[in-house]
């Protein structure tokens, strides 16, 4: 088999699984995330969304950078490895150590005693995630996803379903929430270790790693500039508002964010790891950011647009009347996730093509914008600081994107086609759920019933939107369809495939 045809079964192979393994996860996170809700209430939900604010951040410290960048190595070597493993393991304990410490002060500056014993608990979890780094860097370089997602997949159950909701049964408010979190990524470490076994050794420097460190501090600074944008309205709102609000924007914000960062996870560790081999073939990346565009734009935008169509349905329904106050939030954040995922699909490509600088450079004038204009926001309400975030968000993706274009040589003209079936789809699910929800709140009283009768309407209008319209689905997303439909039974690959090329002949690229 010809080895760029090999590298794009592998790609189609980790995007499939990585997809699959993103989908459940995501839906074991809904559904424990609502059990736990119901049970804990906003004012524990806040507590632990300060400690995880500080934890995310802290965890940036406890890995640089320099184990991603054995992705990007054509060539590694055991002791490359070793390397890697000793910075990780001095980083991940320096930082824990700081966290513990820092408990008190960073209390003070939140204006909540309560978070001062589970920031020194969780506080070992930055050294936990150092150590599973380095695994799960190179289990991404050969794009076993299926190992990493089904590591993920069961360290979640096991910690959330297994001891996370018996602990709030039992009472146990936010430590429920800190023992889950803690055994989740304990276990995921050691499935992860299990799977890699890479070896383990003690070597403080070597010259020819100069190139990795200066790349690693690089994608460091870029992550840090990328946390203070994606976490530093929480940061603002954690000082400026009791627990219970800070609790309904934090699920606000989780409900939404939790599935997309799992999905952009997937996508730039398939794009990154691929595009990586191919880094001068610039037809390939061009055709590589074209089809994940109109796949997602396809598939996703309408998701989040229906949230933030029904987000009082849902809210009420999943959730219960506590959390109702959320729903002027969650609209907004809804609408930023699909310009997230733009962005998130851009990024990697950017880096392969070399210009790691001009998103740093970008990010720093839109980081600085934020926090003034957030900090301003909360001087008004929670859902200003929401609406902030989608401005962010907005501007944030249409520079990257338009940068990604420019590097790889990339009409504009050509991605808005890519995604114009995206587009229209969205606007005609969102309408049809608008119109069906409105009509069932009026029907009856069961907000289930209001839910259901949401969910229906929206598989409905992606259906009937590429049924009346069968040019929406591009050749690019066709295709890329076409090899996933086959890997399926042959009667439902066969019918799937009539279904995407309705309308149009099926075209080459």
């Amino acid at each position: 088999m010809d080895k760029k045809a090999n590298l794009s079964s592998k790609g189609i192979t980790a995007v499939f699984w990585g997809s699959f393994g993103s989908v459940l996860r995501a839906l074991l996170q809904i559904i424990t995330q609502i059990i736990l809700a119901r049970l804990l209430g906003p004012s524990e939900y806040g507590i632990f969304a300060i400690a995880s604010i500080v934890l995310s951040f802290s965890k940036f410290f406890s890995d640089v950078g320099i184990s991603y960048g054995l992705i990007q190595k054509k060539t590694i070597s055991d002791l490359d490895i070793k390397f890697v493993f000793t910075w990780q393991v001095i980083l991940g304990a320096t930082v824990s150590c700081i966290v513990y410490f820092l408990a008190a002060p960073l209390s003070h500056f939140f204006n909540e005693a309560r978070v001062i014993p589970v920031i020194r608990v969780a506080s070992v979890i930055c050294f936990i995630t150092a150590l599973a780094s380095l695994s799960i860097n190179l289990l991404k370089r050969e794009l076993d996803f299926k190992s990493i997602q089904t590591a993920q997949v069961l360290s979640y159950i096991v910690g959330y379903i297994f001891i996370g909701i018996p602990l709030a049964v039992l009472g146990q408010q936010v430590w429920a929430l800190i023992a889950a979190f803690i055994s989740s990524e304990v276990l995921n470490l050691a499935l992860m270790f299990r799977k890699s076994r890479h070896p383990i050794g003690i070597v403080l420097w070597r010259r020819d790693e100069s190139q990795l460190v200066v790349y690693g501090a690089r994608v460091f600074l870029t992550n840090v500039i990328n946390w203070i944008i994606g976490n530093v309205d929480r940061v603002i709102i954690g000082r400026a508002f009791p627990a219970a609000q800070i609790g309904l924007y934090s699920l606000s914000y989780n409900l939404v964010s939790n599935p997309t960062l799992t999905i952009i996870a997937v996508i730039q560790s398939a794009l990154f790891s691929t595009s990586a081999r191919v880094q001068d073939d610039f037809d390939r990346l061009r055709k590589a950011l074209l089809t994940m565009m109109g796949v997602v734009t396809l598939v996703l935008f309408p998701v989040f647009a229906g949230i933030a169509v029904a987000s009082e349905t849902i809210l009420q329904a999943l959730y219960g009347n506590a959390w109702l106050g959320a729903a002027d939030v969650l609209r907004p954040i809804a609408l930023a996730m699909p310009l997230y995922l733009l962005l998130g699909m851009a990024t990697p490509l950017l880096w392969v093509s070399g210009q790691t600088q001009k998103e740093f450079l970008i990010q720093i004038p839109v980081a600085i914008g934020f926090v003034i204009i957030a900090a301003f926001a909360a001087m008004v309400s929670l859902d200003t600081v929401a609406w902030v975030v989608f401005g962010m968000y907005l501007v944030r993706a249409t520079a990257i994107v338009a940068t990604t274009c420019h590097a790889l040589d990339l009409g504009l003209r050509r991605v808005f086609r890519s995604m114009r079936g995206g587009v229209v789809t969205t606007a005609i699910t969102a309408i049809l759920i608008a119109v069906v929800d409105l009509a069932a709140r009026q029907t009856v009283e069961l907000p289930l019933l209001w839910l259901g009768a949401d969910i229906v309407a929206g598989l409905a209008g992606m259906l009937l939107s590429l049924w009346i319209f069968p040019n929406l689905v591009n050749h690019h997303v066709a295709q890329l369809f076409e090899k996933i439909a086959m890997r399926l039974p042959k009667r439902s690959s066969e019918k799937i495939v009539r279904f995407l090329y309705r309308g149009h002949l099926k075209r080459s690229i």
